[in-house]
């Protein structure tokens, strides 16, 4: 009796093992890739989610739009820059939002690349002609 069930066991091992193995055969190592990141990616993907700078380098900025600012009586703000906000970060890539500015004549003081101006929102600012162009 006790040969039969260790007959029994080792042959639903094999098969689990043997069925196991088909399986894994079934995927392509290339293509798990695409699920994994490196350390480098992940980096890229922490900084654009927290709008900081990863020590990558990252796109230089050349327009910047100011979409809205919320200025809220405990003194957290929060604007849109380039279809991102600062709630988490006063940067959003290369461009820093001044925070102590936030709402003080309708504008926002935003500098990149120490170049400094002041937009409301619903302006674009091009950097490097200095031009805004209210696009609404």
């Amino acid at each position: 009796m006790r040969v039969k069930m260790l007959q029994v066991m080792l042959a639903g091992g094999l098969f689990f093992v043997l069925g196991s193995a088909s399986v894994q055969a079934a995927y392509d190592a290339a293509s798990l890739k695409k699920l994994f990141t490196d350390k480098n990616q992940r980096a890229q993907i922490d900084a654009a989610r927290s709008g900081g700078f990863s020590g990558i380098e990252q796109k230089q900025t050349r327009k910047i739009k100011v979409s809205g600012y919320i200025t809220r009586s405990d003194g957290k703000s929060v604007v849109w820059v380039n279809n991102k906000n600062t709630l988490e970060n006063s940067r959003i890539g290369d461009v820093r939002v001044h925070q102590s500015s936030i709402g003080k004549n309708k504008k926002v003081t935003i500098s990149v690349d120490n170049k400094t101006t002041r937009l409301k929102p619903g302006e674009t600012w091009y950097k490097e002609t200095g031009k805004i162009v209210d696009d609404q």
